[in-house]
Protein backbone atom coordinates (compact mmCIF):
# COMPACT_ATOMS: atom_id res chain seq x y z
CA UNK A 1 0.00 0.00 0.00
CA UNK A 2 1.71 3.03 -0.43
CA UNK A 3 1.97 6.28 1.54
CA UNK A 4 -0.59 7.86 -0.01
CA UNK A 5 -2.97 5.20 0.74
CA UNK A 6 -2.01 4.30 4.34
CA UNK A 7 -2.26 8.01 5.52
CA UNK A 8 -5.50 8.54 3.95
CA UNK A 9 -6.52 5.27 5.52
CA UNK A 10 -6.16 6.94 9.05
CA UNK A 11 -6.67 10.86 7.85
CA UNK A 12 -10.57 10.36 8.40
CA UNK A 13 -10.38 8.76 11.95
CA UNK A 14 -7.90 11.82 12.68
CA UNK A 15 -9.63 14.00 11.55
CA UNK A 16 -12.91 12.98 13.62
CA UNK A 17 -10.74 13.45 16.81
CA UNK A 18 -9.42 16.69 16.38
CA UNK A 19 -12.90 17.89 15.75
CA UNK A 20 -14.12 16.09 18.69
CA UNK A 21 -10.87 18.09 20.52
CA UNK A 22 -10.87 21.19 19.21
CA UNK A 23 -7.73 20.56 17.27
CA UNK A 24 -7.22 21.97 13.73
CA UNK A 25 -9.09 20.40 11.15
CA UNK A 26 -7.49 21.86 7.76
CA UNK A 27 -4.40 20.52 8.31
CA UNK A 28 -2.01 17.25 10.23
CA UNK A 29 1.27 15.50 10.21
CA UNK A 30 1.51 12.08 9.76
CA UNK A 31 4.61 9.79 10.67
CA UNK A 32 4.45 5.84 8.70
CA UNK A 33 7.32 4.09 11.12
CA UNK A 34 6.48 1.02 9.35
CA UNK A 35 8.25 2.03 6.48
CA UNK A 36 11.98 2.06 5.65
CA UNK A 37 13.55 5.08 7.10
CA UNK A 38 15.35 6.09 3.53
CA UNK A 39 11.60 6.01 2.09
CA UNK A 40 9.32 9.15 1.91
CA UNK A 41 7.00 8.86 5.25
CA UNK A 42 6.23 12.07 7.07
CA UNK A 43 3.49 14.01 5.48
CA UNK A 44 1.28 17.31 5.88
CA UNK A 45 -2.02 16.33 4.86
CA UNK A 46 -4.52 19.00 3.64
CA UNK A 47 -7.84 17.72 5.20
CA UNK A 48 -10.13 19.84 2.93
CA UNK A 49 -8.55 18.83 -0.36
CA UNK A 50 -7.47 14.84 1.22
CA UNK A 51 -4.06 15.22 -0.21
CA UNK A 52 -1.44 15.38 0.94
CA UNK A 53 1.25 18.95 0.33
CA UNK A 54 4.39 17.14 1.69
CA UNK A 55 5.85 14.15 1.91
CA UNK A 56 9.89 13.45 2.72
CA UNK A 57 11.83 10.87 5.13
CA UNK A 58 12.34 11.34 8.41
CA UNK A 59 14.51 10.00 11.08
CA UNK A 60 13.16 8.29 14.03
CA UNK A 61 15.09 7.47 17.40
CA UNK A 62 17.82 4.95 17.17
CA UNK A 63 17.45 3.60 20.84
CA UNK A 64 19.53 4.08 23.55
CA UNK A 65 22.53 1.54 22.87
CA UNK A 66 23.99 3.53 20.14
CA UNK A 67 23.01 7.33 19.17
CA UNK A 68 22.55 8.82 15.65
CA UNK A 69 23.33 4.90 13.82
CA UNK A 70 21.55 4.03 10.26
CA UNK A 71 18.45 2.13 11.19
CA UNK A 72 16.00 1.20 8.41
CA UNK A 73 13.21 0.39 10.50
CA UNK A 74 11.73 2.02 13.92
CA UNK A 75 11.43 0.74 17.44
CA UNK A 76 9.16 2.48 19.85
CA UNK A 77 8.91 3.39 23.35
CA UNK A 78 7.56 5.91 25.44
CA UNK A 79 10.26 5.22 28.12
CA UNK A 80 12.32 8.17 29.19
CA UNK A 81 16.25 7.26 28.37
CA UNK A 82 14.94 5.06 25.14
CA UNK A 83 15.86 7.36 22.41
CA UNK A 84 13.13 5.63 20.50
CA UNK A 85 10.51 7.20 18.70
CA UNK A 86 6.78 6.85 20.05
CA UNK A 87 3.70 6.08 18.59
CA UNK A 88 0.64 8.10 18.69
CA UNK A 89 -0.74 11.58 18.75
CA UNK A 90 0.78 14.57 19.87
CA UNK A 91 0.01 18.16 19.46
CA UNK A 92 2.64 20.06 17.46
CA UNK A 93 3.25 23.05 20.50
CA UNK A 94 5.21 25.96 20.76
CA UNK A 95 7.42 27.12 18.16
CA UNK A 96 11.26 27.35 19.28
CA UNK A 97 14.72 27.93 17.77
CA UNK A 98 17.26 25.43 19.17
CA UNK A 99 20.14 23.56 18.76
CA UNK A 100 18.90 22.67 15.13
CA UNK A 101 17.16 25.67 14.69
CA UNK A 102 13.43 25.99 14.36
CA UNK A 103 11.56 23.21 16.23
CA UNK A 104 8.33 22.46 17.48
CA UNK A 105 7.84 21.09 21.30
CA UNK A 106 5.42 17.95 21.12
CA UNK A 107 2.87 17.13 24.03
CA UNK A 108 1.70 13.43 23.55
CA UNK A 109 -2.18 12.98 23.18
CA UNK A 110 -1.98 9.00 23.81
CA UNK A 111 -0.47 7.01 26.59
CA UNK A 112 1.79 5.65 24.21
CA UNK A 113 3.95 8.61 23.74
CA UNK A 114 2.15 10.48 27.14
CA UNK A 115 6.51 11.06 28.16
CA UNK A 116 6.80 13.34 24.88
CA UNK A 117 7.77 16.38 26.48
CA UNK A 118 9.33 15.27 29.28
CA UNK A 119 12.08 13.40 27.04
CA UNK A 120 12.47 16.35 24.92
CA UNK A 121 10.87 14.82 21.70
CA UNK A 122 10.59 17.58 19.41
CA UNK A 123 10.20 17.71 15.88
CA UNK A 124 12.97 19.61 14.14
CA UNK A 125 15.34 19.42 10.99
CA UNK A 126 18.54 18.62 10.64
CA UNK A 127 21.34 18.56 8.16
CA UNK A 128 22.10 14.96 8.02
CA UNK A 129 18.67 13.83 7.17
CA UNK A 130 17.97 14.04 3.12
CA UNK A 131 15.30 15.88 1.79
CA UNK A 132 14.66 12.87 -0.85
CA UNK A 133 14.20 9.40 -0.80
CA UNK A 134 18.26 7.38 -0.36
CA UNK A 135 16.52 3.76 -0.27
CA UNK A 136 18.13 1.53 0.59
CA UNK A 137 20.03 4.02 2.47
CA UNK A 138 18.54 4.66 5.92
CA UNK A 139 18.56 7.95 7.37
CA UNK A 140 20.47 8.82 10.54
CA UNK A 141 18.93 8.35 14.03
CA UNK A 142 17.62 10.24 16.61
CA UNK A 143 17.26 10.39 20.25
CA UNK A 144 13.60 9.98 19.48
CA UNK A 145 12.38 12.87 17.51
CA UNK A 146 10.82 12.86 14.46
CA UNK A 147 13.65 14.79 12.11
CA UNK A 148 13.25 16.35 8.88
CA UNK A 149 16.08 17.57 6.33
CA UNK A 150 16.43 21.65 6.86
CA UNK A 151 14.76 21.98 3.73
CA UNK A 152 11.70 20.22 4.68
CA UNK A 153 11.58 21.93 8.19
CA UNK A 154 11.50 25.23 6.57
CA UNK A 155 8.66 24.36 4.44
CA UNK A 156 6.68 22.28 7.53
CA UNK A 157 7.35 25.68 9.47
CA UNK A 158 5.91 27.96 6.71
CA UNK A 159 3.17 26.14 7.74
CA UNK A 160 2.76 25.34 10.86
CA UNK A 161 3.44 29.10 11.65
CA UNK A 162 -0.18 30.09 9.77
CA UNK A 163 -2.06 27.19 11.64
CA UNK A 164 -2.54 26.29 15.42
CA UNK A 165 -3.51 23.14 17.49
CA UNK A 166 -1.79 21.12 14.84
CA UNK A 167 -1.82 17.21 15.47
CA UNK A 168 0.71 14.92 14.54
CA UNK A 169 0.23 11.20 14.41
CA UNK A 170 2.83 8.58 14.20
CA UNK A 171 1.84 5.37 13.38
CA UNK A 172 3.30 1.49 12.36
Amino acid sequence: MSLQSRVAARADELLDYCRGNGYNCRVALFVDLSRHSGRCRFVVWNFEQQCALLCSPVSHGSGSWKSHVRSSYAKVSNEDGSHLSSLGRALVAERYEGRYGVAYRLDGLDETNSNLRSRCVVLHGWRYTPSFPIYPLATVGSWGCPVLSTRMMRRVDEILKNESNVVLLSFM
